[in-house]
């Protein structure tokens, strides 16, 4: 039974677009989360105004909710165009905008709830309670959070709190990673990240020579705490976020299922807890996250371990590991495990002992014998993983999930007069008609057929669980019947719809929070300039955007820590000295926090002009880049320097 106490928890599921939104909701998702037309921090997922506010009419009949993403930092020229578009949103029917860039703060917004983006580095309790303070109504956490720090915050504010639970993790402190702009001019707060963290890099020391050749020294596991949420229950986060807004509609169908049915068991085994949303839903297969796009899981930092979280050998989706080769023959190989059944069709990834990787795709499978068309790179003793499973795939695309309200009717009949009542969730509905039909030669199947055909339902978002009439039901032909369930169905979804309550959120406000922001806080615009100027800050820096040396710029801050990845933490004994990551002639030098086992990654100019002492320029050469800005951007970016 459900109690005014009782605190709702939300299931938050990535939406790329409209139909992957609905089949979230579907699966069993509370809420979805989706890119605005512009402004969001996957400039490659965003939807159209006509999309969300088709989505937002389908998520609000089951209570689920529609959060949209414009976390990107703006530049002047943009900051009017986002404040018209948050009220576009709003009239859309979005139930809150999440953002970073605090010109939000300064613009006359509708009233709508903000969510402070994780890209608001939220990861101490001092930033999470300014957030607060300013008039966020939640804030994202960042990943890397242990269950102690989150309860640290939990215990400083009363915020609702955000966490992802599933999905890439973004191995810097997020909001604070400058590397993608640094070599590619590509601003990940700007929603263009060219993820280098992904990129293969020699680690080196301050004599030049190589510790680490071509290696995924940054690429990290991807996340998964479905074990962990009932822990972050008591912790006191209210919403589990799954990340994937460019990720497929199989990965979103397998990932809500999963984790929809581990949230309601976790649930299960407490007091004083339900979903923020209702429906039933109904998804006919048994989900498997291993099975869809994965670089192997990790809890992270959750318990504050040490434990090994990167994926040096690939950057890429390896899957689920299947066994280990144990002969290479003619056109086919064996493994010395037992296999699962392979399919035609699957994709094997192959890691050697020496770290070597390569791919293969299944031509044949016969009595343990796996034939592909290529054996070169698979060797005895190489590990083997299945990053493509055919059947689970196939078997994901033809399940359509479904999500239905459950609906009592009662239909009272008296002389020409016909009453009927419908409820659901928190809404009812009452219909008058005159019913001026003969009476029934026999009462009994009458009512039988009445019955029968009143609990049809298919097709709709509304399940009729039980149907009960009063007084004598009269002879009324089936179309008649089929016409009344359809009358009742259609006013009890047009008042479910006119009934939905979005919470209103209250303007942000400048509060007291320091005396400098520097290159950090990310400022790149006048208006979020005039924000912490309001907020008392005296030295106000600008954004790693607006510059043209990125020499001593801190491209990342992380708890992730190669010395530990690599063992050789200096708190093991490991072998101390100045260590370098280099990738196409850009060179970082890291700096180890050991009181904190924090690692910061700093640009420290062209490797080779570092290397022979040269003066070394913080302008990356551009024919070496990934495609820079746009020539629009550029511009923007001239302009806002002369300013």
């Amino acid at each position: 039974m459900t109690r005014k106490s009782d605190i709702a928890l939300e299931l938050l599921a990535p939406a790329r677009d409209y139909r992957h939104g609905k089949t979230a909701i579907d699966s069993g998702a509370d809420a979805v989360y989706i890119g605005a037309p512009a402004f969001g921090a996957r400039a490659a997922a965003s939807a159209s105004l006509d999309e969300i506010a088709e989505l937002c009419r389908y998520a609000h009949i089951f209570g689920a909710r529609v959060h949209v993403a414009m976390n990107t930092l703006l530049y002047d020229d943009e900051l009017k165009r986002a404040e018209s578009m948050a009220h576009e949103l709003w009239e859309a029917g979005a139930d809150a905008l999440i953002i970073q860039d605090m010109a939000f703060a300064m613009m006359n917004l509708p009233p709508i709830e903000l969510h402070a983006s994780t890209q608001t580095a939220a990861f101490t309790p001092d930033r999470v309670r300014f957030l607060e303070k300013t008039g966020f109504s939640r804030v994202i956490l960042e990943r890397g959070l242990s269950l102690e720090e989150i309860k640290s915050i939990r215990a400083a504010t009363s915020v609702d709190l955000e966490c992802f639970v599933h999905g890439a993790i973004c191995v810097c402190h997020s909001g604070q990673c400058y590397m993608s702009h640094i070599v590619s001019g590509r601003s990940g707060n700007r929603g263009e990240c060219s993820q280098p963290c992904r990129s293969t890099f020699d680690l080196t020391d301050d004599k030049g020579d190589v510790i680490e050749r071509g290696r995924h020294l940054l690429s990290v596991a991807d996340l998964s705490l479905d074990d962990n949420l009932g822990e972050l229950i008591d912790t006191g986060i209210t919403s589990f976020k799954i990340e994937g807004r460019l990720k497929d509609e199989s990965y979103v169908k397998n990932s809500v299922v999963h984790l929809s049915r581990r949230l309601d068991k976790a649930i299960s085994q407490r007091h004083g807890y339900i979903r923020s949303s209702y429906g039933r839903t109904r998804a006919d297969f048994d989900p498997d996250p291993t099975r869809t796009f994965s670089r192997g899981f990790t809890d992270y930092y959750l318990h504050d371990t040490a434990n090994k979280v990167a994926t040096m050998s690939t950057a890429k989706a390896t899957g689920r590991l299947i066994g280990s080769v144990a002969t290479v023959e003619g056109s086919f190989f064996t493994l010395r495990e037992t296999p699962e059944k392979l399919t035609p069709g699957d994709g094997l990834c192959i890691v050697t002992p020496e770290g070597n990787i390569t791919g293969a795709g299944v031509n044949r499978y016969d009595s343990g014998k796996i034939y592909v068309r290529s054996l070169d790179g698979i060797t005895p003793g190489a590990s083997v993983y299945r990053n493509f499973d055919k059947a689970f795939v196939d078997r994901l695309k033809a399940v359509v999930p479904s999500r239905t309200l459950p609906v009592a009717i009662k239909v009272s009949f008296s002389g020409d007069k016909l009453t009927a009542y419908a409820e659901t969730v928190g809404t009812r509905i009452t219909l008058e008609q005159e019913a001026s039909y003969p009476e029934a030669d026999n009462s009994e199947r009458a009512e039988a057929v009445f019955l029968t055909q009143m609990r049809k339902s298919g097709g709709s978002v509304f399940e009729i669980t039980d149907v009960s009439v009063e007084g004598t039901v009269p002879f009324m032909p089936v179309s008649a019947i089929n016409a009344l369930r359809r009358d009742l169905l259609d006013m009890l979804l047009k008042e479910r719809t006119a009934c939905y309550h979005r919470p209103a959120g209250i303007p942000l406000t400048p509060v007291v929070g320091g005396d400098k922001a520097d290159y950090r806080f990310n400022v790149v615009n006048a208006w979020s300039r005039r924000f912490y100027e309001l907020c008392g800050f005296t030295e106000i820096e600008q954004g790693v955007e607006l510059r043209d040396d990125f020499i001593g710029i801190e491209a990342m801050r992380t708890r992730y820590c190669i010395r530990r990845e690599l063992g050789i933490c200096l708190k093991e004994g490991g072998r101390g000295g100045k260590l370098y990551l280099e990738n196409n002639g850009n060179r970082f030098a890291l700096d180890f926090d050991c009181t904190h086992c924090m690692m910061s990654v700093t640009y420290a100019g062209r490797y080779k002009e570092a290397r022979t002492g040269e003066s070394a320029t913080g302008k990356p050469r551009r024919e070496d880049l990934r495609p820079n800005k746009t020539k629009q951007d550029r511009h923007r970016h001239k302009t806002a320097r002369r300013r």
